[in-house]
């Protein structure tokens, strides 16, 4: 990483505790130690950065990430189950698998979102760059992730899915269509962007086009898969 990145990246994690809510209680603490130590996370990787980095950038003592998320370890934990919340809530993984939109419209804004995420992530946020290194380099702490966030948010979208499709959510047909879904997702993420231009000279990440060209492939992908387990269930 060249120098100035990183001392940009550093005066962005010091105007992001700066411009948090100035209250002297415990949670203004927690959310100054996540936003910073996402920001050292996210240059230095888990290994590299460093609890007393971590705390005097935010400006609190050593011991506060003991007492907040009792180490580092737990601190790491904190900040991927942040990330990964940023990308996309719980609340909005609810709400739009459960209301009355079919399931082109419910895959729009779930795509919207974490595309949209994605197209931002060169933007000065920590969160999509502490995704993929961990993604490409996993950490015991990744558990945490998915069991707290990616398993319950997976299994409202594969509700959703087998609801589509006709089958029931533990039908083999479900994860398969997951995979296909969310793949896309998952290689913009971790791939560079440059990566892309060389590998694919015509693909530009343009979120609106993206997102419908994504929606109309999974429509189209989840209908056949309809059509063959309806064949099936007629032998």
């Amino acid at each position: 990483m060249r120098k100035s990145e990183s001392t940009g990246r550093r005066r962005t994690a010091k105007r992001a505790v700066k411009n948090l809510p100035q209250r002297e209680d415990g949670a203004q603490t927690r959310q100054q130690l996540l936003e910073v130590a996402g920001q050292l996370f996210a240059e230095h990787g888990y290994a590299r950065a460093t609890s007393k980095e971590i705390c005097e950038r935010a400006g609190t003592n050593i011991a506060a990430v003991n007492y907040h998320f009792g180490g580092k370890e737990g601190l790491y934990a904190a900040v991927l189950e942040e990330a990964h919340a940023r990308l996309v809530s719980i609340e909005l993984v609810t709400t739009t698998t459960q209301g009355d939109a079919d399931a082109g419209g419910k895959l729009r804004i779930l795509l919207t979102q974490v595309v949209g995420e994605i197209a931002r992530r060169d933007r000065d946020t920590w969160a999509l760059r502490v995704l993929s290194r961990e993604v490409m380099a996993p950490t015991p702490m990744m558990d945490r992730m998915i069991s707290s966030q990616i398993q319950p948010k997976l299994k409202l979208v594969a509700g959703m899915i087998a609801q589509a499709i006709g089958v029931p959510p533990s039908h083999p047909a479900v994860s398969r269509c997951l995979v296909s879904i969310i793949g896309p997702c998952g290689f913009l993420l971790i791939t560079n962007p440059d990566w892309q231009k060389q590998v694919f000279p015509s693909f530009t990440l343009d979120p609106q086009t993206l997102v419908e060209h994504m929606v109309t492939f999974a429509l189209g992908g989840l209908q056949a898969v309809a059509a063959s387990v309806q064949r099936s269930n007629r032998r």
